[in-house]
């Protein structure tokens, strides 16, 4: 399966809010940036290239309107979605006038209606997502001839932390034979998730604390 993630920038004051977009994107192959005020959005405009901005209008020390008005060069043909509350049509109306404007939301935020929208802003339909939910993880312990005893790590690890994996990969292999070698086997579903490549070094460093073994005893076998 041809996999391509798509980095979104989402400037929400409100923490609450944020959380539950995020969460809900980044179940499909977004990659979100949350900032909670226009500077910090400004900041990050200036030095990431994204494919899509969701934009507060009401945040502190910069407005969403203004950053659109001084949207960075880096972004400036980028498609920008408004999420604001019903009162600020005109608010809309003008930011519309940049051509940056690619949709508005009004608050609460309905998930499924900010997906079309971003499907639409970005010109890719449904068959261009991946659902990370559809790829279920799961850690099983196997063994190869030359390589000894391992781990495959099947599907995606969708709201898993590293501490929570390494936990899991132990309790699945137990005890170490000697030598204390053993490879971990990752399979393609698990690059869906986001950063996956650090994810996966994070995980290394702990089991590498857990066994007392050095980096150079764990084979990493990538079947991408």
């Amino acid at each position: 399966m041809a996999y391509r993630s798509y980095k979104v920038l989402l400037a929400e004051d409100d923490e609450t809010s944020a959380d539950l977009l995020i969460h809900y994107l980044e179940r499909f192959n977004f990659e979100v940036d949350h900032v909670v005020d226009g500077a910090a959005g400004e900041l990050k405009l200036r030095k990431e290239a994204y494919d899509v901005i969701l934009l507060d209008n009401q945040m502190p020390l910069m407005s969403g309107l203004s950053l659109v008005a001084n949207m960075p060069e880096k972004n400036r043909n980028k498609p920008v979605i408004f999420l604001t509350a019903s009162n600020e049509k005109e608010n809309v109306l003008y930011a519309a006038s940049s051509g940056q404007l690619a949709a508005y939301l009004l608050k609460p935020i309905d998930l499924n209606s900010l997906l079309e929208k971003i499907l639409n802003a970005l010109r890719i339909n449904s068959s261009s997502l991946v659902d990370k939910k559809v790829f279920p993880f799961s850690i099983q312990k196997i063994s190869r001839e030359g390589y000894g005893i391992g781990v495959r790590l099947i599907g995606c690890p969708y709201g898993k932390t590293a501490e929570r994996i390494a936990q899991e990969i132990s309790f699945v292999l137990k005890e170490l034979p000697k030598p204390r070698k053993f490879f971990v086997e990752v399979e393609e579903a698990f690059q869906y998730q986001k950063k996956a490549s650090e994810l996966l070094n994070s995980i290394v460093t702990k089991l590498v604390a857990k066994y007392e073994i050095s980096q150079e005893d764990i084979l990493i076998i990538d079947r991408v």
